[in-house]
């Protein structure tokens, strides 16, 4: 079975982060979870895939390179998160805001 690699924001031209969000600067809504249809910035610390429905069908889609490897994601390991405590969680949270 040939799976198509999904689309990230990793690699898109169009990505942008502020104020501890990211969203599109096309307009486009990266989620339909929040109001203002943006992600929140600790999706990115913790690495996580980042790949939107809207962004695979995207006609505005601008690669600007190779998708970012995994491994190479993120500067928060989820197992890390979840081993410490909440107070510990709480300074992580307080830290990437």
């Amino acid at each position: 079975m040939n799976k198509k690699k999904k689309r990230t924001l990793y690699e898109c031209s169009h990505a942008r982060v502020t104020n501890g969000k990211i969203y599109c600067n096309e307009k486009y809504p990266l989620s339909q979870a929040s109001l203002d249809g943006t992600l929140d910035i600790r999706q990115l610390a913790e690495g996580k895939p980042l790949a939107p429905k809207i962004c695979q069908q995207c006609i505005n889609f601008d690669r600007l390179g190779p998708p970012v490897l995994e491994e190479e994601r993120g500067w928060l390991k989820i197992k890390e998160i979840g081993n410490h405590d909440t107070n510990h969680r709480e300074a992580l949270r307080e830290a990437v805001a």
